[in-house]
């Protein structure tokens, strides 16, 4: 419903950015030296440290060539690509629309320019899809908006008192992409070694941390702000109350499947290698399955699962259920 009204609605072009025209006056120069002032602080000194690289290349004239790059050559196979995530599918704009080095108005500005010349339906339907991950986004926007308590906790009432097992030590596995479970370990993996993560993948480790482990999706949420280089309040929050059921989708209850998801969105195994080496040597249908055995984890170095899926997804339905039921 949101997606049909917004998108009936003109959006505003973008706006010039204006740049003085002329350099300070002598005077002026000098009336500043009478300001007390203090040296910028780097963001070493104000606590942030980053030794690797970016995963996404800072500034608006990179932004700039990124958005002309995916909407000549990624966005109308977008539909299709999106959900995999060993592939160069996604725009890699998030960081830029978060630190506005780039303005939304702009980027929609190209999806309709994309629109007029899309030739396919295939095309025309990569374009609406990615239009309508923008729109995700301003619904979280204006979600927090008019609803700020989302910053605090969940939407839906049952999950006030919802009763989460919140073990530490299965919260630290799962930070680390030790829960052995190959594509949530990957993805978990992902993060902590480029601050970034595909977005399928932030939909299985979230349902993962919920659904199976059943810890408050807000150590999740934490956990991404501290470490996502697009780390967004609004996105990031909806993105959590979207997975844990707990937000202001008409859909209370989902639960993903790690392997359902790993065999449907990793056919080959290419991500999972990528960011569990250890599991390099095994075969492409043991990873993608789970079924390796105890003594080939040990030999490798991956752990056990930590948890069972299928006697988690039970456990969370009957304490969703009676929470639900409780509250009327």
């Amino acid at each position: 419903p949101f997606w049909r009204n917004w998108n009936s609605r003109s959006k505003p072009a973008p706006v010039d950015v204006k740049l003085p025209q002329s350099p300070l006056t002598p005077a002026e120069r000098q009336a500043l030296t009478q300001v007390p002032t203090i040296d910028l602080p780097t963001a070493r000194a104000l606590g942030f440290t980053w030794e690797q690289p970016l995963a996404q290349i800072p500034g608006t004239s990179a932004a700039t060539t990124a958005l002309a790059t995916f909407c000549h050559r990624s966005i109308s196979d977008y539909d299709e690509q999106r959900n995999y995530p060993a592939a160069a599918g996604t725009s890699g704009m998030s960081a830029a629309l978060k630190f506005g080095t780039i303005g939304i108005r702009t980027v929609w500005a190209a999806t309709t320019t994309a629109m007029k010349e899309a030739r396919s339906d295939e095309a025309r339907a990569g374009i609406t899809t990615w239009q309508q991950e923008i729109a995700w986004r301003e619904f979280y926007q204006q979600a927090m908006y008019h609803f700020p308590s989302l910053a605090q906790g969940p939407y839906r009432d049952p999950f006030k008192q919802f009763p989460w097992k919140n073990d530490e030590h299965q919260f630290q596995a799962w930070c680390e992409g030790k829960t052995g479970y190959p594509i949530v370990d990957a993805a978990m993996r992902q993060l902590n070694q480029t601050g970034w993560m595909h977005n399928r993948c932030r939909m299985i480790v979230a349902s993962f941390l919920t659904k199976d482990l059943i810890i408050n999706w807000q150590w999740g949420e934490r956990y991404f702000m501290a470490r996502l280089i697009d780390g967004d309040l609004s996105s990031n929050n909806g993105g959590w109350q979207w997975s844990a059921s707990s937000g202001m989708d008409p859909k209370p209850l989902r639960i993903f499947n790690p392997y359902t998801q790993a065999q449907k969105f990793d056919r080959d195994g290419d991500y999972i290698r990528e960011w569990v080496p250890e599991l390099k040597p095994i075969a492409t249908k043991l990873i993608l399955s789970g079924d390796i055995q105890p003594l080939t984890r040990h030999q490798i170095g991956y752990p056990l699962p930590i948890v069972d899926h299928n006697v988690q997804q039970r456990l969370f339905k009957e304490l969703y259920a009676s929470v639900k039921g409780a509250a009327g």
